[in-house]
């Protein structure tokens, strides 16, 4: 059974987290869904959220990370992308409740 199907089964809703079996197969099932796969996560890899095209045409899955532990480490390299949100002074990130309706603010914008 796939993890979206799994969360219908579960009646989770919207912001739920994914079991953590489910959570390998995550961009898989998103990708069968034509979603675009979008990690938030600080990384070497990580780009500037505002500085990437969201693509409207396939609809966005954002991945949030656990506050403490963030993205699953064997779960990154399957994003289409990774976007982190610019920090200065001596945090390096914000929490999960602050930084996830920044960015899908972004990505609205863009779609409009």
């Amino acid at each position: 059974q796939d993890a979206m199907t799994q969360l219908r089964d579960q009646g989770a809703d919207d912001g739920d987290r994914l079991p953590d079996e489910a959570s390998t197969n995550l961009t898989t099932d998103q990708h069968q869904l034509t979603y675009q796969i979008i990690g938030m996560e600080t990384t070497d890899k990580s780009k500037d959220y505002t500085k990437v095209q969201y693509d409207a045409s396939k609809g966005v899955a954002l991945v949030l990370g656990n506050e403490v532990t963030g993205v699953t480490a064997s779960v990154l390299p399957q994003m289409d992308m990774i976007v982190e949100i610019p920090t200065y002074g001596v945090k390096n990130s914000l929490n999960v409740a602050s930084c996830a309706p920044i960015v899908l603010y972004e990505i609205l914008r863009q779609w409009n």
